[in-house]
This record gives C-alpha cells, sequence and structure tokens, in this order.
C-alpha cells in the first residue's frame, strides 16, 4: 500500500481528523499570537513618537506664550508706537468725552 494512501485513510478517520485540526488550530493560534506582539510593538513605539512629539509641541506653546506677553507688554507696545509709528498721546485739551445717553 502507497504511505501517503494509508496517511489519508489515517486522517479520515476518528482520531486523526481531531489530531488534523488540533494541529492546525495550534499553528492558526502560534501564528496570531507572534501578529499580535508585532502589533502591539509597534504600537508601542507609535506612542512613544507621540509623546515625543506632544511635549516638543508643549514647549514650543510655552515659548510663544512668553514671547507673547512680552510683546503684549504695555511698555513694550508704547515704545513700538513711540518709536516705529512715530504716535504721541494727545493734548488733554483735545481729548472729547461723549455722554452715553
Amino acid at each position: 500500500m502507497n504511505p501517503l494512501v494509508a496517511l489519508f485513510r489515517w486522517l479520515l478517520q476518528g482520531p486523526g481528523i481531531t489530531t488534523l485540526f488540533t494541529g492546525a488550530f495550534l499553528v492558526s493560534s502560534a501564528l496570531a499570537v507572534i501578529a499580535s506582539s508585532h502589533q502591539t510593538r509597534n504600537m508601542y513605539r507609535e506612542i512613544q513618537m507621540l509623546q515625543q512629539e506632544q511635549d516638543n509641541l508643549q514647549s514650543e506653546y510655552e515659548k510663544l506664550l512668553l514671547e507673547q506677553s512680552a510683546l503684549a507688554n504695555n511698555g513694550r507696545v508704547y515704545q513700538v508706537a513711540r518709536g516705529e509709528l512715530n504716535m504721541i498721546p494727545p493734548d488733554l485739551s483735545k481729548i472729547v468725552l461723549v455722554e452715553k445717553k
């Protein structure tokens, strides 16, 4: 008898089919574990990169807030208005108050 035919006959019997399905399940389960751990590593690496980017953006935001507060300082606004724009405060005699009715 051909060994290949004997193998197929053994597989078609009750215990052979169970062994075949168990082996296929074991291999597919092992491949799923490998794929899952690979995906977990990739996601962890992506989280690390996103957290680094978040830290960089937070640092840049804080620097921009400091710059904004420095530029919006009343003394700085007065200095730019006087020096660059040649603006002067109006004379008190030229100020007109409008009353609300």
